[in-house]
C-alpha cells in the first residue's frame, strides 16, 4: 500500500500500525502447509503437529465425538480423531483455529465474514483437489481461500467506521467494492491483506493472491499474477461460489444440472480462458462444501 497522505492519512497510519502489532500466526500453520499430502507419512506428521498443541487436540477430539454419525465408542486419541474426521479436514480445522486466535468474531458482521472465509477455503481446497493438472496443493488452496479477505478482518478490528461507510455505498460487483474503497478511504482491503501477509511472513504467492483476488483479468492491478499458476483463479472461483451461496443458499439443494447452471452463470468469469474446474465437475460437491464449512463455523464459534 502506498504511504498514506491526505485527510485520512492518520486513520490509515493507525491501521498500518495495527497490522504491525498483530500477533504472529502459530508456526503450526506454515508447518501444515509445508506438508505434502502425497507423502506416505503425511497423516503421521499431521497427527504429531496436532498433538503438540492441547487446544487443537481437544477441538479435534470434540469434533470427532460429535460427528453426525456418532462413533459406537468414544474417540480418545488425536490419531483416532484424525482418522474419523479425515486428514485434510483435520488440517483445515487446525489452520482455521490458528487464524481465529488472531481475529475473534464479536459481532454478526464478523461472524458472516468468517463464514464467507470458511466457505471460500473449503471450496478452494475442493476445486484444487478436482484439478490435479493445476498442480496446486489443496492445503495451500485452503489457506489462500481462508486469508483472501484478511484485509477486511483488519478493518473490522481497526477501522469499523470505514467498513460501515463502504457498506452503505452503492457498489454491485467485487471490482466496484475495490473502487469504492479506494475512492472513499484511499486504500482497499486487498492492499491491507497483502500487508498482513507480510507481517506473517507468508509466501509471496499467497500474498499475491490476497492482494489480487479481485483482478480477474489482471486489468485492475499492475503486477497481478499471470500465466500458468492456477491458485489465483481457484480462489477467485471459490470466492464467487461463496458469494452466490450466501446470497442464494437454496441453490445447493438443486439437482446437479441446476447447480452446474448456477455455477456457470455466477462463478465463472469471462476474463478467464477457462475455469479451474468445470461447473459440472464441481456441482456434485457443492452440498458437501456448504455442510463442511458450516460444521467448521460451529466448531470454531458455536
Amino acid at each position: 500500500m502506498n504511504h498514506p497522505t491526505g485527510p485520512d492519512a492518520n486513520k490509515q497510519h493507525r491501521l498500518v500500525a495495527r497490522i504491525a502489532h498483530l500477533p504472529l500466526l502459530p508456526s503450526i500453520v506454515a508447518r501444515i502447509v509445508a506438508l505434502d499430502p502425497e507423502d506416505p507419512g503425511y497423516f503421521d506428521k499431521l497427527v504429531k503437529l496436532a498433538e503438540e498443541d492441547p487446544t487443537f487436540a481437544v477441538r479435534l477430539l470434540r469434533l470427532a465425538n460429535a460427528a453426525a454419525s456418532a462413533p459406537t465408542k468414544p474417540i480418545l486419541t488425536v490419531r483416532q480423531a484424525a482418522i474419523r474426521i479425515g486428514a485434510r479436514e483435520s488440517a483445515s480445522l487446525v489452520t482455521s483455529m490458528s487464524v481465529a486466535r488472531v481475529f475473534v468474531p464479536h459481532s454478526v458482521g464478523r461472524k458472516n465474514l468468517w463464514i464467507h472465509a470458511l466457505q471460500v477455503a473449503v471450496a478452494a481446497r475442493t476445486i484444487a483437489s478436482l484439478a490435479p493438472a493445476a498442480h496446486v496443493a489443496p492445503d495451500q488452496a485452503y489457506l489462500a481461500g481462508l486469508l483472501h479477505d484478511i484485509g477486511r478482518f483488519v478493518m473490522f478490528e481497526g477501522a469499523s467506521e470505514d467498513l460501515d461507510l463502504v457498506e452503505s455505498s452503492d457498489w454491485q460487483t467485487p471490482q466496484g467494492l475495490l473502487q469504492t474503497e479506494r475512492a472513499l478511504l484511499g486504500y482497499d482491503h486487498a492492499q491491507i491483506g497483502a500487508l498482513v501477509c507480510g507481517r506473517w511472513s507468508l509466501p509471496k504467492h499467497l500474498a499475491d493472491v490476497v492482494e489480487h483476488h479481485h483482478a480477474y483479468g489482471n486489468e485492475n492491478r499492475p503486477g497481478a499474477p499471470r500465466g500458468g499458476h492456477e491458485l489465483p483463479r481457484i480462489v477467485q472461483m471459490a470466492d464467487l461460489f461463496s458469494m452466490r451461496l450466501m446470497h442464494s443458499p437454496e441453490f445447493a439443494d438443486l439437482e446437479p444440472d441446476g447447480i452446474a447452471a448456477e455455477l456457470a452463470a455466477h462463478c465463472v468469469r469471462d476474463e478467464w480462458s477457462s475455469p479451474p474446474v468445470s461447473p459440472g465437475h464441481l456441482a456434485p460437491r457443492v452440498a458437501a462444501i456448504r455442510d463442511e464449512s458450516a460444521q467448521l463455523a460451529r466448531e470454531l464459534f458455536g
